[in-house]
């Protein structure tokens, strides 16, 4: 009965205090690290995609891509997630937006059509793929022409420099045959 004391009380406080502290964070990392609850019903990501829609009329595309980021988070695989999709490839690659970026657009499409190949949008995110290719390939047409036509402005440019040289030269020899013809004159005389 006097013996020594067991650490076994020690321990559980250590354990309990432990808990305590490192609790909080734990549970936060939990939300962190699992995937976001998708939206049964749809209701909330459809008020994203509602609100989306009003950014993007407005031209506030940071604003329409964040709703439909949002959008799709929440639906998850769920019917309103093609939507948000489309409308993100849409956004990447629309024609006033400051930002835009076709590979982003293009990736955005092709999830569409791997995550929801039955959704009507499919169709037209295939079609929108192939015109993002057929842009990129017509993009890199464009810079080989640019470097064709810096090349050639080069050459041009130094074609002109040798032009003027020679016009100076031709100014120089009629100046030189004027000399020569008024001397000639001169001695005639």
């Amino acid at each position: 009965m006097g013996g020594k004391r067991s650490w076994t009380g020690k321990q559980i406080c250590l354990c309990i205090a432990l808990l305590m502290c490192f609790g909080p964070w734990a549970c936060s990392l939990g939300r962190m690290l699992s995937p976001e609850v998708a939206d049964a019903t749809g209701q909330e990501a459809g008020e994203h995609l509602a609100l989306g829609r009003t950014y993007l009329a407005r031209g506030e595309y940071a604003k329409a891509l964040n709703e439909n980021r949002k959008a799709a988070s929440l639906a998850g695989k769920n019917v309103p997630a093609d939507e948000a999709l489309f409308t993100i490839g849409l956004i990447h690659a629309h024609p006033s937006n400051p930002a835009r970026d076709y590979g982003k657009s293009e990736l955005s499409f092709r999830r569409l059509i791997k995550d929801h190949p039955g959704s009507p949008m499919a169709e037209q995110a295939r079609m929108i793929v192939g015109l993002l290719r057929e842009i990129a390939g017509l993009l890199q047409e464009k810079d080989k022409l640019d470097r064709t036509t810096g090349h050639l402005n080069q050459v041009i440019d130094e074609q002109k420099k040798t032009v003027d040289k020679l016009n100076s030269l031709i100014d120089e020899l009629k100046n030189v045959d004027i000399d020569v013809e008024q001397k000639k004159r001169t001695k005639a005389n």
